[in-house]
């Protein structure tokens, strides 16, 4: 079972499923049994390629899901890219393009 975590609310975690989902979500809270997040995402074939999709297809992306932390295998924060493309996938806000120092 996953042991408790110093995670903050609203930071941008990736834990992998005992089902072999590797999910990325914004991390809410935990009790002992359950982790709550919010807009889980998972890695799949889109239209243009590997990309990012619903945890939970039919799910509602604005309340909360609740993960049972037994089928948890690891979590960690994302890495700064998967992060920045999660805010990109999952914010109404359009995110101007990060310039570039062109040598």
């Amino acid at each position: 079972m996953l042991k408790e975590n110093s995670y903050k609310e609203n930071d941008i975690i990736v834990f992998r499923l005992i089902g072999g989902d590797e999910v990325i979500a914004r991390y809410v809270s935990e009790n002992e049994d359950t982790m709550t997040v919010k807009k889980p995402l998972v890695l799949g074939m889109t239209q243009n390629g590997l990309g990012m999709q619903q945890y939970v297809i039919m799910g509602n992306m604005e309340s909360p899901f609740h993960i049972n932390k037994s089928a948890v295998i690891t979590s960690q924060i994302a890495n700064k890219a998967a992060q920045d493309n999660y805010i990109q996938g999952t914010s109404s806000i359009a995110q101007p393009p990060k310039s570039k120092i062109i040598t």
